[in-house]
Parts: C-alpha cells; sequence; structure tokens
C-alpha cells in the first residue's frame, strides 16, 4: 500500500507528463490534493495561453523549458515550497520588455535572446553614460566615492522622471483607447441599425417585405438583364458593323431582341419542367452568362485572325527571334502579343458601340461672346415682360412761318 501511494505521487498528471517532467521532485513533494489540484488548472490554463503565442505543438516544450530555466536559477538550493513556487514564480512568464513573447529575456518563439531587452538594457547603459558625463562636466573635482554616489542619486531621478512621464503617456494611452473603443461601439451600433433599417426595407422590384431593398429573385433578374445587355454588345460587334454609326443603335436593338428571346424560350421551358421560380431566375442567371461568353468568343476569334492582330505577332516574333529565343518561345510570345491586341481591339470597339448608344443629343454652336449677350439680353427676367420694340419715327419736315 505505501508503494502504491508512493508511486502515485510521483506519477505525473495525464497530459502534462511533458511539461512537469523538469519539476517531478517538486510535484511529488506535493502531498494533498488540493495542491495538486490548483498546480494542475494553472499549468493547464499557462498552456492554453502559450497556445495562443507558439502554437499548441510548441506550447508544452516552451512551458516546460521555462520550469527548468527556473529551477536551475535556484543554484541548487531546494524549493520550500513546490506549490507556492510553481504557481508563483515556476508557471508565470516574466516579460522583460515589451514583447509578447519575451519570458527571461529569451524568445519563446527561436529559443534566442530577445532584441527588445538588449535594447532597454543598452538604453539604460546610455542613460548611464550620459548621467556620468554630465557629473563629470558640471563637477570635476568630485572624488571617486562623491562621484559614484552623486551619479547614482542624478540616475535615480532620472528614472523616477522617465518612469513618470511614462505613467502619463499609459494613463492618456488609456483614455484615448477608452475614447475609441466608445467611437468603435457606437460605430457598430449605427452600422447594427443601418443594417437592420436596410433588412427591412421593402424589394424596390416587387414590393416583398423585408427583402433588404431587392429581393433574390429581383436581384437575379437584374443580373441576367444586365449579362444579356453585355452579350448584345458583343453581338454588335461581332457583326461587323461598329465602322457603320448610323447602324449601331438599330443593330444593337436586333441583338438585344434576340438574346432576350433565346432567354425567355429557356425560361418558358424550365417554368414547364415544374421549376421554382426561384430555381428558373437562377437558370437564367447562368444562361446570361454562358451567353456572354459565347457572343464575346466570337467577336474576339475574329479579331485574333484579322490582320492587326497578326502583324502584332509578327512583330514579337521578330524581335524574339533577334534575341535568339527558342522557337517554342517565340510562338508563345507572339501568340500572347496577338491575345492581348485582339482584347484591346474588341475593348475600344466595345466602347464604340456603347459611346454611339448613349451619347448626348448633338447642341447647336452657340457663338462668341457677342452672340451670347445678344441672347441674354434678350430675355425677359421673372416677373418683367420686356417693352415693346420703338419703331423710329420718320424726319419732320421744317415749315417755315414766312
Amino acid at each position: 500500500m505505501g508503494a502504491a501511494r508512493v508511486l502515485l505521487r510521483w506519477s505525473l498528471p495525464r497530459g502534462l507528463e511533458r511539461v512537469l517532467a523538469p519539476v517531478q521532485r517538486e510535484w511529488a513533494r506535493i502531498g494533498h490534493t488540493g495542491g495538486r489540484r490548483r498546480v494542475r488548472a494553472a499549468a493547464r490554463a499557462e498552456l492554453v495561453r502559450l497556445a495562443g503565442i507558439v502554437g499548441a505543438e510548441q506550447a508544452p516544450v516552451v512551458l516546460a523549458e521555462r520550469l527548468e530555466r527556473r529551477l536551475a536559477a535556484q543554484f541548487g538550493q531546494p524549493v520550500r515550497d513546490p506549490i507556492g513556487w510553481l504557481l508563483g514564480r515556476g508557471l508565470p512568464q516574466r516579460a522583460e520588455c515589451y514583447a509578447q513573447v519575451c519570458d527571461d529575456r529569451v524568445r519563446m518563439d527561436t529559443g534566442r535572446v530577445c532584441p527588445s531587452c538588449e535594447l532597454l538594457v543598452e538604453d539604460r547603459r546610455a542613460l548611464r553614460h550620459q548621467v556620468a558625463r554630465a557629473v563629470t562636466e558640471q563637477l570635476p573635482g568630485l572624488a571617486l566615492e562623491e562621484f559614484r554616489a552623486e551619479v547614482e542619486r542624478r540616475l535615480s531621478r532620472e528614472v523616477a522622471r522617465l518612469a513618470a512621464e511614462e505613467a502619463v503617456r499609459r494613463e492618456r494611452a488609456t483614455v484615448e483607447r477608452a475614447r475609441r473603443e466608445k467611437a468603435w461601439a457606437r460605430q457598430r451600433d449605427e452600422q447594427a441599425a443601418a443594417q437592420a433599417e436596410l433588412a427591412a426595407r421593402p424589394c424596390v422590384e416587387c414590393g416583398v417585405p423585408e427583402a433588404g431593398g431587392l429581393c433574390l429573385i429581383c436581384s437575379e433578374t437584374r443580373t441576367t438583364r444586365q449579362a444579356l445587355e453585355s452579350a448584345a454588345e458583343f453581338a454588335a460587334v461581332a457583326a461587323g458593323l461598329v465602322d457603320v454609326p448610323a447602324a449601331r443603335g438599330g443593330l444593337l436593338g436586333v441583338c438585344r431582341a434576340r438574346l432576350a428571346a433565346e432567354a425567355e424560350q429557356a425560361g418558358e421551358r424550365w417554368r414547364g419542367q415544374g421549376l421554382p421560380e426561384a430555381a428558373v431566375v437562377w437558370q437564367l442567371r447562368e444562361l446570361g452568362e454562358q451567353l456572354v461568353a459565347r457572343e464575346r468568343a466570337l467577336p474576339l476569334e475574329a479579331l485574333l485572325r484579322g490582320p492587326q492582330a497578326r502583324a502584332e505577332a509578327d512583330r514579337v516574333a521578330g524581335i524574339e527571334r533577334a534575341r535568339r529565343r527558342g522557337e517554342p518561345e517565340v510562338l508563345a510570345a507572339a501568340d500572347e502579343a496577338a491575345r492581348r491586341c485582339a482584347q484591346a481591339l474588341l475593348a475600344q470597339r466595345l466602347d464604340q458601340v456603347r459611346a454611339e448608344v448613349h451619347q448626348d443629343p448633338v447642341r447647336p454652336p452657340v457663338g462668341g461672346w457677342r452672340e451670347r449677350m445678344s441672347q441674354y439680353a434678350a430675355r425677359p427676367l421673372e416677373g418683367e415682360s420686356l417693352p415693346a420694340p420703338v419703331r423710329p419715327s420718320r424726319p419732320r419736315t421744317a415749315v417755315s412761318a414766312a
């Protein structure tokens, strides 16, 4: 029975064998269940916290190395209170600087010396040198002991001043963070209210309540209309009449009617198969995307075989051969140049079609400033009518009294 109790006290808790292996003797010295429970809970909590910093796989290794390092820092002195030592000294992280991965001036992720701690040490060393230089310049005749005492006194005063300034900065940062958090909370509330208001709006197309301004069916229908319009523009380019300005508008209308009829026939066929309206509009959107791809491929292929694309391909092929490239590389570069040229020509002609359809009506020329001012002068002001023009009177003939 006694051997079993000793074996139980020496056995490490399940899941923490790797972590508590460096302090197995201290764990065995914990004689009551409550203390072991507290140590187990603290070790698991620290593992969870470290997993968020260095990862779940590296966390047990980091914690075990910490315990081994803290135990070695005892320099052979026995641990009097295992529970207190594990909870207060062995398990907690001791960051010597502002870095989150710092622990006893060692980075937990790499195991190397923390550069932030080295920077702080250099700053403190530089501050001490600065204070010593100031004492040497201001009080050159001091003895060695008096010099050291004066340096320590001024250094303590300077450290206290820097600590006070740092405390003020932290307080200001805390106030600023609280202000930002309030602003963020207010913005989140405003966004939530705006989203709730938007969600409560009815559909602008069919009037379905709480549709967020546009229901799913109307949204898909609008997307389908846009796709059919784009496909009609590509079809107008493919017809080869973009160089005839008078026929562009009518040609685009013919293409719209043809594609709309094709989409309408497909929709009627799907409705006749018993599909619900939501499925029909989704199928129509897919059909619209297919029509765009189909109508775009026709003019792109025609332009790719055109003289401009071939000339660009020959030009690029000549450049690549002058660079002494291999024939497969030359052909690939020529094909890529022809494709880019065809895409640029397609975009240019597509812009021509759109500009012709959406252009503003032609306004008559206004003329120069004299014509403009005369037109403005002839306009009556609001609530005012211009007097009738005065006709010039006929010249009177002089009557002699004689």
